[in-house]
């Protein structure tokens, strides 16, 4: 079952390449979609399961009372598998970054630079972030063997300073990642391209890593850390200007080339993702085709690394067919004049009241992907005071948001899994302050970008 499942993830992903130069045929996609939908039921974890069949039966429910065509049946279902394409690709990133050891570079630089609390945590955070723009969901284990044993050994309460810098620094990767599926899905419903979101969603990052860190400064986070440099003369701290500037790099060169397939119009917004990703994690993985190590890394992603996308395909699948089904069926246009009106009457405070019932609804369980997919299209079938920039950074802020203060979203059960410390705890109780003052400030920068 897994070895189909895996099968499908690759053909579905390779017709996505495929379709960047030529059409596809649909009912072969299809077919593929639905094997791995079948299949991956069974693999997905409970969780994740029930909301997927509900989103699922949902979709099913409308296209069978609107009696919609088959076809629209089929592009519904397919509709977010260009998604999965992309979060296969970025996961090759994983592949050179362990082969290549390039964990013991970021423990060169924390026992070599940093003396105090506070600007460690800094430096966490935008290790997180920077390694976050390709390896998604997969940054916390990776952040967890970097970082966990140093920061237990010199940092006190380590276990709040580490779940806040990962959770933080992941979370305002969001808004300026080309891979990052919250951005996708805010691309696809309101059609802003990526390098109309990437200038304003980057300052809006930064603001957030500064306004974490002060934050943390300021409550008493500067306390002397102690650690002991690595030897000058070892090999590891020869080579850790040299894996800098490579992580550096694939990153610079993966926004590049993304701007460069856009400037010339090649493939659709996430088409251009998925190829300038496929292209970098490739040169970066053949870079290292003479080293021992790569044989066994890559085997090791078969047997496993491929198939941790199954829970999320899924569920995009499901959801895919949901937000097709909505989108097909008119039903928005029979709630349009109810929230129009509220919008009117509310006015600029509107821009307040739609965060804030997003992050409520994210809190009480429902998954910020779907709330984005669902805002998304509620807010385009309205009037706002707001440029569709705008309407995309407040989506984007309120997911973000909701990823780091619901303690059923995925990051904040990872997060306390891998740390030992309970869900409320990672999103509630550590980040519930900054959460608050971060929000303001990004309705603010929303606002004041579409001015």
């Amino acid at each position: 079952m897994k070895t189909i499942c895996k099968m499908a993830l690759l053909v579905i992903t390779l017709l996505h390449v495929i379709k960047l130069f030529m059409p596809v045929n649909l009912e072969l996609l299809t077919s593929f979609t639905a094997l791995l939908f079948v299949l991956g039921l069974f693999m997905q974890r409970k969780g994740f399961r029930t909301i997927t069949l509900i989103f699922f039966a949902l979709g099913i429910g409308i296209l069978v009372y609107y009696k919609l065509p088959f076809s629209l049946w089929m592009s519904s279902f397919t509709s977010m598998t260009n998604i999965i394409a992309i979060i296969v690709v970025m996961q090759l990133f994983a592949i050179p970054i362990e082969v290549g050891h390039y964990s013991d570079t970021i423990e060169y630089w924390l026992k070599k630079l940093f003396k105090k609390e506070s600007s460690l945590y800094l430096f966490a955070m935008l290790v997180t972030n920077l390694f976050s723009s390709f390896l998604l969901f997969g940054t916390v284990p990776v952040m967890v063997s970097l970082f966990n044993k140093a920061l237990k050994n010199n940092v006190r309460d380590h276990q709040r300073f580490f779940a806040t810098a990962i959770m933080r620094g992941y979370a305002l990767v969001l808004f300026w990642a080309p891979g990052a599926v919250i951005m996708l899905l805010v691309m696809q419903v309101t059609h802003v391209s990526w390098s109309e979101l990437f200038l304003p969603g980057l300052l809006l990052s930064i603001i957030g890593l500064l306004t974490s860190y002060l934050l943390e400064h300021f409550s008493g986070l500067n306390k002397p850390i102690l650690t002991e440099p690595l030897p000058t003369s070892s090999c590891i701290a020869k080579n850790a200007p040299k894996q800098t500037a490579h992580i550096l790099l694939v990153v610079i060169f993966l926004l590049l080339l993304i701007s460069f397939f856009e400037a010339f119009s090649i493939g659709s917004a996430t088409g251009r993702i998925l190829l300038s990703g496929l292209l970098v994690s490739t040169i970066w993985i053949v870079s290292f085709f003479k080293n021992a190590e790569l044989k066994n890394v890559l085997s090791l992603y078969w047997k496993g690394g491929i198939t941790q996308a199954t829970d999320f395909s899924v569920f995009f699948i499901a959801v895919g067919l949901f937000a097709g089904a909505v989108d097909h069926s008119g039903i928005l246009s029979h709630i349009q004049p109810l929230l129009q009106g509220s919008v009117n009457h509310l006015g600029i405070f509107s821009i307040l009241i739609i965060p804030l019932v997003f992050i409520l609804i994210a809190v009480c369980g429902i998954h910020p992907l779907v709330l984005a997919v669902m805002f998304g299209k509620i807010l385009l079938a309205v009037s706002l005071p707001l440029s569709p920039v705008s309407i995309a950074l407040i989506l984007t802020l309120s997911a973000s948001i909701s990823f780091i203060i619901s303690p059923f979203a995925g990051m904040s059960l990872m997060t306390a899994k891998f740390l030992n410390v309970t869900p409320m705890e990672v999103s509630l109780k550590w980040n519930l302050l900054f959460c608050t003052i971060f929000l303001i400030e990004g309705l603010i920068f929303a606002y004041v970008w579409h001015g």
